[in-house]
């Protein structure tokens, strides 16, 4: 048991290091806007959606009906589904720590488990993985609280803090993709990357995303029916 905290601790290194800065500047954007530090912490610790918790943000100052804010919450949130179905393949039985797991299943935690988990005996994947997800989370609510209660002094103090610290979640990223970039990944990376990029600079950057990703997906699949093909 002792070991598989400690694979999970290593392994979530990365993402605490990306979540820290991320959650600082949530925690002082809520208190910015005039939340109270408890209604924002409460926030992270419910909710643990970095995205989610953005949109509901500015939502709220704005004045958004609830409904809308759930409805596009719920959207930008629906690819959770997508991560649960690839892990629970490589998951032992056993419904509770399963749910346990998915309860702290982010884009990051999903990403790192992906690239790591092969390394992981599957008796204690499911155990590892709820490890990668309690780690992170405690980042992300820290970083919450810390920016809660010291960003209105930080920001004051260093202006340049709150335009830098946005940049740690691409930056995560970039690591976790070059973790991940093995011979058998590179061409929906590189797929991904360009389509993403090209629509980027013409200013789509909503569609980027999308784009990006879905794109990835099918190079996927046509490598697949490629090699199937060539046996």
């Amino acid at each position: 048991m002792k070991k598989t905290v400690n694979q999970a601790l290593l392994a979530s290194l990365p993402v605490v290091t990306g979540y820290l800065p991320i959650a600082f500047a949530f925690g002082m954007a809520g208190a910015v806007s005039g939340l109270p530090v408890a209604m924002v912490v409460a926030m992270s610790a419910f909710i643990f959606a970095g995205g989610s918790q953005f949109v509901l943000l500015a939502a709220m100052h704005a004045g958004t009906a609830w409904y809308l804010v759930l409805g596009l919450c719920a959207m930008m949130d629906v690819r959770h589904m997508l991560y649960g179905a690839v892990m629970v393949r490589q998951l032992p039985a056993g419904l509770r720590r399963q749910l346990l797991a998915a309860s702290t299943l982010t884009d990051e935690v999903f990403a790192t488990a992906l690239v790591r988990m092969p390394e992981i005996a599957m008796v204690y994947r499911s155990s590892w993985l709820s490890w990668l997800g309690i780690f992170s989370y405690l980042a992300w609510v820290v970083g919450t609280v810390l920016g809660a209660v010291t960003g209105i002094q930080l920001s004051n103090a260093f202006p340049l803090l709150a335009d830098a610290m946005p940049f740690a979640l691409p930056a995560l990223f970039v690591v976790l993709v070059q973790e991940s970039f093995s011979p058998q990944y590179r061409l929906p990376v590189i797929v991904s990357v360009v389509v993403a990029g090209v629509l980027y600079l013409h200013g789509l950057t909503a569609l980027a995303l999308i784009a990006g990703a879905l794109c990835g997906c099918c190079a996927v699949f046509v490598k697949g029916k490629l090699n199937d093909y060539a046996i």
